[in-house]
């Protein structure tokens, strides 16, 4: 023999008060349903509170085995949708219940519908009525794993009704921490770009005019009346070295310099000075270090809490990074080969501008 008498009040803050008086001859085990299939894409979650046993019975969590005659006693949230109380009176038992009898009390109560079965199923109760006050139901034979569902239409009650997606793809589900792990991500790639515009040099012809001077000034080159000779001084750079080669005895109109030679020579050469700082790597390992975090963060989420798509826009954070290193150069300075205060000019203009300032330079000098 097991029976149950479950008497429910309603709160004006929409919580419930469930008092459960058990009567049993044998050990049974009670499991209050937490989570409850709405559709087959949706659940409805409540949460149990404040749960107290008294006589012969133990509780484990949600989970209540019982002796003897017992009392069960908890609060209940999430039971309140547009008016309406809904909630499994009881159910979730390891065995038969041969009766259930419950009372519902609650403001201007106007309908009650009482359901048994299997969750889901739509069988009406043995019987239930509206009293004076809430609703009576009973409920004859509730095979193992059987509930009672009471679904009561009340007066003003606040709404804490809590519904969540089910199924594979639940766990992406977009919630309030998405949304704003969303709008980092966002945020994230634009200062990322933004960064990568102001870091990333131009790639158009080398403004070659302070090497040439420098190095006509040092006696390494000679440029009279439009002609270029060598001269040997001091040790030269592996650029310098490269920019007298560029400029061949013989006509300086017919000078050809390598820009992608020079170029690589040059940032070769600001590396070793440190005017460039090279950290492609550990911007590689960072983005490898995000990219890590995103997927442990997406398969935690997914098997616990949910809202998986927080790791998965730090996997995109993470590749992201990752693949924009090659194009990172942090530099100390103004761009290396780029002329300060003008733009990038042709070489033919910087080989008239080389000319004038070598002949003015020669003129200086034979005074």
């Amino acid at each position: 023999m097991l029976a149950d008498d479950v008497t429910v009040t309603t709160a004006q803050d929409g919580q419930l008060t469930v008092i459960e008086r058990i009567i049993t001859d044998a050990p049974a085990v009670h499991r209050i349903a937490e989570r409850v299939p709405v559709t087959d894409d949706e659940d409805r979650l409540y949460s149990i509170t404040d749960l107290q046993v008294s006589g012969a019975a133990a509780a484990d969590g949600t989970t209540v085995t019982v002796t003897g005659p017992a009392t069960v006693k908890y609060t209940v949230d999430g039971a309140v949708a547009a008016g309406q109380v809904r909630f499994q009176l009881t159910g979730g038992w390891d065995r038969t219940v041969d009766r259930v009898t419950a009372a519902f009390n609650g403001p201007e109560v106007s309908t009650a519908d009482c359901y048994a079965g299997q969750p889901g199923s739509s069988r009406q109760c043995t019987f239930s009525e509206l009293r004076s006050g809430g609703a009576h139901a009973e409920q004859n034979g509730l095979l193992q794993g059987e509930r009672i569902d009471l679904a009561v239409q009340t007066g003003p009650l606040p709404d804490n009704a809590r519904f969540v997606p089910t199924g594979p793809l639940a766990v992406f589900a977009p919630g309030l921490p998405t949304v704003l792990s969303g709008l980092a991500l966002v945020l994230y790639l634009l200062v990322g770009a933004s960064v990568l515009r102001r870091r990333t040099r131009p790639r158009g012809e080398l403004d070659l005019t302070g090497t040439v001077l420098d190095l006509v000034a040092r006696g390494h080159l000679h440029i009279v009346d439009g002609q270029v000779s060598h001269g040997e001084a001091d040790p030269l750079t592996p650029f310098e070295q490269a920019v007298k080669t560029a400029f061949p005895p013989g006509p300086l109109a017919a000078a050809r310099p390598d820009q992608d030679e020079l170029r690589a020579l040059l940032d070769a050469e600001a590396h070793r000075q440190g005017w460039l700082s090279a950290r492609q790597p550990l911007v590689r390992w960072a983005g490898l270090i995000l990219a890590a975090a995103g997927i442990v963060t997406t398969v935690v989420l997914a098997l616990t809490v949910g809202e998986a798509l927080i790791g998965v826009a730090l996997l995109i954070a993470g590749i992201a990074t990752f693949a924009a290193a090659p194009l990172v150069q942090p530099r100390r300075g103004r761009a290396l080969g780029t002329p300060a205060g003008r733009g990038e000019s042709p070489l033919a203009a910087e080989i008239g501008a080389i000319q004038a300032m070598a002949e003015r330079r020669s003129a200086v000098s034979a005074q």
